[in-house]
């Protein structure tokens, strides 16, 4: 404020962290870290072709829904499946470094932005989201 600098925060808080991993850009990130060979057959094969269904039961009646294919998210429930989600999330500074300062822990991410001049400052925030609304669609 000293300074007469135009300040903001995004603060993320991923509820359902897991659910939102985008397995393409995770798989490039598991060979960029030199995961190959069966590992990298592993991981990819819990990322791709995967279908869920919802079964509810109760005393008289049991529903199934149908099956329908998961597009994003990682399994959980893998002793390793923090992991991958880890990996994911590790690079999200790099791409928003530029214009802000990129603060990480586990599934919470906060964004601080600070700029003189409130065109650059409109334009590095909107170029943030977007980058945001990209990496967790």
């Amino acid at each position: 404020m000293n300074n007469q600098l135009l300040i903001a925060g995004i603060f993320c808080d991923l509820e359902k962290a897991f659910c939102c991993v985008n397995p393409k850009i995770l798989s490039s990130k598991l060979e960029f870290y030199g995961i190959t060979d069966n590992h990298y057959k592993f991981y990819k094969s819990c990322l791709t072709n995967r279908y869920q269904r919802i079964f509810l039961y109760n005393k008289n009646d049991n529903i199934t829904s149908a099956w329908d294919k998961v597009e994003y998210g990682v399994p959980q429930g893998l002793v390793l499946g923090s992991l991958p989600f880890l990996i994911f999330i590790n690079v999200l500074p790099k791409f928003v470094r530029d214009k802000s300062v990129p603060i990480l822990l586990a599934d919470d991410t906060s964004i601080l932005l600070f700029h003189l001049n409130s065109t650059d400052f409109n334009n590095n925030t909107n170029t943030v989201f977007k980058i945001l609304s990209d990496w967790f669609k």
